[in-house]
């Protein structure tokens, strides 16, 4: 069957697995081309990220396409894509402008949210002259996605951040995720998740992006925060389709971190969730303006069970086996694929009736993987 939609990214299996359920015909671009993508549809993998995609998607079928992340953080690119092909999602201008974190800051505090002090270089937002303590703030890089290269702050890196990242307040929290999908300046809030990060596996990654339990289930005044959040958003910067926005839950409010204007990790995870292929109603909203009205409850009530992913990063170098890895996986590399430390090897999925029954059902399976792993190689456990 013929693509009728091109999926750039720096992974895009999940993607292309959702657009597949919505009886669409995906070609996939990424840097991994890894064994399930290519098995599901036609997939090119890519060297350099992120210039490699304009020789990429000109090769591709000339059909529309969609990102997943960090695109956005690359507008003038996302400029010289749509040029060659119909896009649907995010525009470059609606990027610049959600990504930049000084006037998303601003656009918060003027619509009445939380969301934590920051510093850029070059800028007019200031860390507090009371602030002594660098673990107060985290240092983000300006073109981040998933929590790569964010860490504590130094001394040094007090009051003035390092070129190209932000210096932000840390909240001790929860970490969660709304995901929505917009249309003509309103959006739908179709979940909301609980973020797992580096910190909660001993990863030396502390903030890197590591799973997703979903539904996370909050109370009912952070559930209208989140909804009105949305509808804010999608009014002021002119969001289409999917987009995520990244938060911690404190004190009893919702603390907004990042937002993200694209299809996000935590999309596949509400998909296993509530059985709904929501790619589609990405393009949907992109292509028609419309938007879901009957869809799951997102605050998870509608669901009986708890389901969740975890991305297992090697803990040493391993090269993959000619056998199979394991059931359950995703994003599995080609046998004889040599991985690092510190680089993803796969995704494993766990179900429950509880977050933390699903949280060491993913530890339990990422621990079976790595000891698979480490057999291999000649390793004891």
């Amino acid at each position: 069957m013929d693509a009728n939609i091109v999926i750039l990214g720096a992974s895009v299996r999940a993607a292309a697995q959702s657009a597949i359920r919505a009886r669409m015909s995906p070609y996939g671009i990424d840097l991994f081309a890894d064994q399930d993508l290519r098995a599901a549809c036609p997939a090119t993998r890519i060297d350099r990220y992120p210039s490699e995609f304009l020789r990429a998607l000109a090769a591709a079928p000339h059909v529309p396409w969609m990102y997943t992340g960090g695109l956005e953080n690359y507008p003038r690119l996302l400029a010289r894509l749509a040029a060659l092909r119909s896009l649907w999602g995010n525009g470059p201008e609606v990027c610049r402008r959600v990504r930049d974190p000084a006037g998303l800051h601003n656009v918060l505090l003027r619509t009445g949210f939380r969301t934590p002090n920051l510093r850029r270089q070059s800028s007019g937002l200031t860390v507090p002259a009371a602030a002594s303590d660098p673990r107060s703030f985290v240092v983000k890089p300006r073109r981040g996605s998933g929590g790569q290269g964010v860490r504590f702050a130094r001394k040094t890196d007090l009051p003035q951040p390092p070129p190209s990242t932000v210096l932000q307040r840390y909240i001790a929290g929860e970490s969660g995720s709304a995901v929505f999908v917009a249309a003509r300046g309103q959006a739908t809030l179709l979940g909301i998740t609980r973020q797992l990060v580096g910190r909660d596996f001993g990863l030396q990654a502390e903030f890197a992006y590591a799973g997703t339990i979903a539904p996370l289930v909050v109370s009912p005044e952070e559930l209208q925060t989140l909804e009105r959040l949305g509808r804010v958003l999608a009014r002021e910067f002119g969001l289409v389709g999917l987009f995520g926005v990244d938060f911690v839950r404190a004190h009893g409010e919702v603390w907004v971190i990042e937002i993200n204007p694209r299809y996000t990790a935590s999309v596949e995870v509400l998909e296993r969730v509530h059985g709904l292929p929501l790619v589609a109603s990405h393009v949907e909203a992109c292509t028609v303006g419309s938007l879901p009205h009957d869809g799951p409850r997102p605050d998870g009530g509608d669901s009986p069970e708890f389901a969740g992913k975890l991305i297992v990063y090697a803990r040493r170098t391993v090269v993959i086996p000619q056998e199979s890895i394991g059931a359950d996986l995703a994003d599995i590399p080609s046998a004889g694929q040599t991985i690092h430390p510190g680089h993803p090897i796969a995704t494993v999925f766990a179900a429950g009736r509880s977050h933390d029954e699903v949280f060491e059902r993913l530890r339990a399976r990422a621990d079976a993987l790595h000891s698979q792993l480490e057999i291999t190689e000649g390793f004891s456990t």
